[in-house]
């Protein structure tokens, strides 16, 4: 069971709030936490409208924690979220990793951009035609769906010999130190949830959802996804959930002592098969990283 570290990034002063996160992960990092979570948001004055950024700075603070962000698919161009990943999986050394969040997203969207991300990190020159993603932009409605290829009949022309006519396929980069990136989607809807599991992308249910919901729409996806041959191994369900050390349960939190609250995770995970666990913090679910990890997670390993 892996063990990460997200953050509300709820509050009226980023100078007061910011810090503090950076001084959580670098602590999180060393305890031995395996992810740093930071969200896309734009409600506060403490919200992130960047997660890249701040994440390529975590970069050069951490050594081993995996460095994942939550993007909106509704403010994400998808050849730009293409390249800020890759410039931060570079600057991490293959620690990044993105999941896309379809709030108010139009049916299908999330889909497409995952899919078109996927392929502008493994191709070279290529075209993109979906319903909401045309690349490059000129690229005809007589194209084929999704990603395509050249199909090479004459000698290659050098990029300086083009002229000013635009090339029917291009390359996104740079290209990310991975060779493949972690990709997950957040399951809000049933249509994502058979796609995803149907495709291989791995799932994120978010503490925005009770607990109950969570273990439910993972136990679903995991279903729907054995029913259609696909690898347990090859996905990384993420279950985010606030945690309250020596506090109570509620619908979105688990509690108790160290031995009930190992209890509780180990059983809202074991249900989905869920093999990453995110700890919310925030005010309500605040607890000492120390002894999380030195109480807690010795029983999930056990």
């Amino acid at each position: 069971m892996k063990v990460g570290l997200s953050w509300d990034l709820a509050g009226d002063d980023a100078s007061v709030l910011w810090p503090v996160v950076n001084l959580e992960a670098e602590a999180g990092d060393n305890l031995g936490y395996d992810s740093l979570w930071i969200g896309e948001s734009r409600d506060r004055t403490c919200s992130c409208p960047s997660p890249a950024v701040w994440l390529t700075y975590l970069a050069r603070r951490t050594k081993s924690a995996q460095l994942r962000a939550i993007r909106l698919v509704t403010h994400a161009n998808p050849v730009r979220v293409a390249e800020e990943f890759a410039v931060l999986d570079g600057f991490c050394r293959g620690r990044a990793g993105i999941a896309f969040a379809a709030a108010g997203a139009a049916p299908g969207q999330v889909q497409e951009t995952i899919d078109f991300v996927s392929h502008a990190w493994a191709l070279d020159e290529f075209r993109y035609r979906g319903e909401h993603i045309r690349f490059p932009a000129h690229t005809p409605d007589d194209a084929p769906a999704g990603a395509s290829t050249p199909q090479r009949t004459a000698p290659c022309v050098p990029q300086w010999e083009w002229g000013p006519e635009p090339p029917d396929y291009l390359t996104v980069t740079p290209k990310p130190y991975a060779t493949h990136p972690p990709v997950h989607a957040e399951i809000t809807d049933d249509d994502i949830l058979e796609w995803a599991a149907v495709h291989g992308v791995s799932p994120l249910i978010t503490a925005a959802t009770p607990t109950a919901e969570a273990v439910e729409r993972l136990a679903r996806y995991r279903a729907t996804a054995d029913a259609h041959g696909r690898s347990r191994a090859e996905v990384e369900p993420v279950l985010e959930r606030r945690l309250a050390l020596d506090g109570p349960s509620d619908a979105h939190t688990l509690g108790g002592s160290p031995h009930e609250l190992a209890e509780a995770i180990r059983a809202a995970t074991s249900q989905a098969a869920v093999t990453h666990l995110v700890w919310r913090r925030g005010e309500g679910s605040n607890g000492d990283l120390f002894r999380f990890a030195s109480d807690v997670q010795p029983l999930l390993q056990t």
